[in-house]
């Protein structure tokens, strides 16, 4: 079972029922896929991935940002750059992907 890794449970979103991620893209991610979620590596339950949106940094609007991360868009925006430093956002789009977590967690 593939699995995606948190840092920050941002928003408190990894306690909900659903919520997103954004994500450089990856040819792992595929709508239907199951993935165990972790938080620094402890189990927080599994989610499918049941859509993608690809977006550019600069499309990040203060819906996404505050209810992805609680942060402002710009802070948002701020992260992103941050977490992924050699990425040139001019050029790449970012992988909106929303989760569903299993009934069984």
């Amino acid at each position: 079972m593939e699995h995606i890794n948190f840092s920050k449970n941002w928003n408190n979103k990894l306690d909900c029922e659903a919520f997103t991620t954004l994500r450089m893209p990856n040819e792992r991610y595929k709508t239907g896929q199951v993935f165990e979620i972790t938080l620094n590596e402890e189990s927080k339950g599994c989610a499918t991935l049941v859509a993608i949106t690809y977006i550019n940094l600069e499309d990040i609007t203060e819906y996404i940002a505050r209810l992805d991360t609680g942060c402002s868009a710009e802070d948002c925006k701020n992260l992103i750059r941050d977490i992924y430093p050699k990425a040139d956002f001019t050029q790449q789009r970012l992988a909106y992907l929303l989760f569903v977590k299993s009934k069984d967690n």
